[in-house]
């Protein structure tokens, strides 16, 4: 990870100039709504709001209005009425529509202006609307939530690549964002985030699938306790160090094993579809054909397995 930007006493003259600028943002979920409603009781010029989503577009309704009044904005009715006036954008609409919305918006750019694109985007689709935005004059900040708003709030750590990374850290540190900076590369940061979403969310449906079985099956706060403790007993580090470690030697019985468990959970009554695609992944990592190799060597690093399985995926036909 690289350096975290935050706001330190000198810097305060940062965030008073900071204020002085206009900020727009294009879409307005959850993430856009903190951002804009604690930017908003900093002083300064109303951030401005664009919509053009399936919910919410213009005409806006009452409701949306009420929800955007109670959040200190203003609301716009076109794209070009937001970027005539503002010198900072934030992108943050569906994924989908992700590289749509930001060639628009590096379409209407103006020399100068920074495009901050907060969507969960590929890095490549963060590299197409950087581009977009650097032939135009604009500077490019891939930024990515490293967490829930709903916890951390406007202080959700941001990991951030692209030529305007650094100057947004240090506009916004001033007024409690929590900047990351990964290089000025855009992408960068998106693809950290992407990697981290496969475990999150991968974690996410394994416990939804494990408790809901727990729940069939008349066990829920047993399962629960024998998922938590081991976990809560040690480092989340130390656990993946363990899990890449000994995939290497075991993917194969482990595979075998989660067969067995998809059998039983179709018995209770549930389809097993992260079971299957567990048993699926350890079929993968025994199919390399490293097992004898790390058997038989005395010592050996999770980089030292994960370098092998690289090097051995490099030599395999691609399907």
């Amino acid at each position: 990870m690289g350096a975290i930007a935050t706001a330190h006493p000198h810097d305060m003259t940062q965030g008073i100039h900071m204020t002085e600028q206009m900020i727009g943002f294009v879409g307005f979920g959850e993430a856009a709504q903190c951002f804009a409603a604690h930017l908003a009781a900093k002083g300064g010029p109303t951030p401005l709001v664009f919509c053009e989503g399936k919910t919410n577009r213009p005409p806006y309704s009452e409701g949306f209005r009420r929800m955007a009044s109670t959040c200190g904005v203003e609301l716009v009715d076109s794209l070009p009425a937001l970027m005539a006036r503002a010198d900072i954008v934030f992108s943050a609409v569906v994924v989908a529509t992700a590289v749509p919305v930001g060639e628009a918006i590096a379409s209407l750019v103006r020399p100068g202006m920074l495009v901050v694109d907060l969507n969960a985007s590929t890095p490549r689709a963060k590299r197409l609307v950087g581009d977009a935005v650097a032939a135009n004059g604009g500077a490019f900040v891939d930024a990515n939530l490293m967490g829930a708003v709903s916890i951390y709030g406007a202080a959700v750590p941001l990991y951030c690549s692209g030529d305007g990374a650094a100057r947004f850290a240090e506009l916004f540190a001033p007024l409690g964002f929590t900047v990351e900076l990964a290089g000025l590369e855009a992408g960068t940061a998106a693809a950290v985030k992407m990697l981290r979403s496969v475990v999150t969310k991968g974690m996410e449906a394994l416990i939804v699938e494990a408790l809901t079985a727990a729940s069939l099956a008349g066990v829920r706060s047993e399962a629960l306790r024998g998922i938590c403790e081991p976990m809560d007993a040690t480092r989340y580090s130390k656990f993946v160090d363990m899990c890449v470690r000994t995939d290497v030697l075991h993917a194969e019985r482990r595979a075998v094993e989660m067969d067995g468990v998809a059998e039983g959970l179709r018995e209770i009554g549930l389809q097993p579809i992260m079971t299957e695609a567990t048993a699926a992944r350890l079929r993968t990592s025994a199919k390399l054909g490293l097992r004898d190799d790390f058997a038989a060597r005395e010592a050996y690093s999770a980089d030292d397995v994960l370098d092998a399985y690289v090097a051995r995926m490099a030599d395999l036909p691609q399907v």
